[in-house]
Formats: C-alpha cells, sequence, structure tokens
C-alpha cells in the first residue's frame, strides 16, 4: 500500500483519534523510537510512525529527528517538500509555547 492510499484510508495515523493536543518538549522526547516516533516542524508536531516504510531517504533519516524540532534538518534536505499535505493525517498538535522571561527581569530565589 502506498503512502497516499493508507493517508486517505481513514487510519487513525496520530493514534489520538482525532484529537489535536498542545505537545510539551518532555511529551516530544517519549517519542523517539521507529515504533512511535514523534517529529516537530516549524512547531507542528507529527506522529511520522506510519510514514516510515514510505519515506525515501529510509528510516535512518527520520530517526535523526525522532523526538525533536527537525525544522532544520528538513529544511538542509527538503526544504520545498509540502509536508503540511502529505503528513496532514499525522499531525499531533502544536508544540506548547514557553512563557518567555522579559530582559532585564529576573527571578531571584
Amino acid at each position: 500500500m502506498d503512502w497516499i492510499r493508507l493517508s486517505k484510508s481513514g487510519k487513525d495515523l496520530t493514534g489520538l483519534k482525532g484529537r489535536l493536543i498542545e505537545v510539551t518538549e518532555e511529551e516530544l522526547k517519549k517519542h523517539n523510537k521507529k515504533d512511535d516516533c514523534w517529529i516537530c516542524i516549524r512547531g507542528f508536531v507529527y506522529n511520522v510512525t506510519s510514514y516510515m516504510e514510505f519515506h525515501p531517504g529510509g528510516e535512518d533519516e527520520l530517526m535523526r529527528a525522532a523526538g525533536s524540532d527537525g525544522t532544520d534538518l528538513f529544511d538542509q534536505v527538503h526544504r520545498w517538500v509540502n509536508y503540511e499535505s502529505m503528513l496532514k493525517e499525522c499531525l499531533v498538535g502544536r508544540m506548547a509555547v514557553k512563557p518567555a522571561i522579559p530582559k532585564g527581569k529576573l527571578w531571584h530565589l
């Protein structure tokens, strides 16, 4: 079965039954194995586990970004690829935004 057929099959490729979640850095790091692989690209998190066998560069290339932000790696290799369309059925959610500490405002304990 090719990737397009699988992605249009209605199968739950996120593992979340259609729910979108806010993903923390800690949660993303947990999904770093071939049988449970999430990757962040430009702030969006995708469960690419089902895509592993279809990736032209092979599993090893995807595993380089497993459980982390793979934006830089992705841009080095295939900036031109429309990943949003290709992986839309794998979208887990967005990365959680960390609160910023304003410059000059350091907290002392």
